[in-house]
């Protein structure tokens, strides 16, 4: 009896450590992502972090919960990029940034351009202003 609690434990253990990998992860080293995003180039301030988000027109997840979010984000925290992506168009940035499904957010540092945070699922307007007030000190 013993013996199988101990595994179900290890098991469960496991299995939250892959999970809470796999929503938010940090890409390692630097990838200059925005060079990818040469239609929108224009309308991107370099001096401010950027947040990339991705979506799909059949997901209600991203209509619902990830677009709100983000407009209150965007009311109460302006200084920053907001870049919409649909998924599927982007299939190139989709793999460099290791996107596993929509919604999805990434955060890019302001200046050297550089991925620091990768949010697979939804992210909450709590959890963002914390990853962008972390790379803006």
């Amino acid at each position: 009896m013993f013996e199988r609690l101990l595994i179900l434990l290890v098991v469960l253990a496991g299995t939250f450590f892959l999970f809470r990998r796999f929503l938010i992860s940090k890409p390692q080293g630097v990838i200059n992502i925005l060079s990818d995003i040469s239609i929108r180039q224009n309308a991107i301030n370099y001096n401010l972090p950027t947040i990339l988000y991705f979506w799909t027109e059949q997901c209600v997840q991203c209509f619902s919960m990830q677009n709100p979010a983000l407009s209150k984000l965007k009311q109460t925290y302006s200084d920053f990029n907001l870049v919409s992506f649909n998924a599927l168009n982007e299939e190139s940035i989709v793999k460099k940034l290791n996107i596993k499904t929509v919604p999805a957010t990434a955060i890019i540092s302001s200046g050297e351009n550089e991925v620091k945070f990768v949010n697979n699922g939804f992210a909450g307007e709590d959890l963002l202003l914390s990853q962008l007030k972390e790379i803006s000190v």
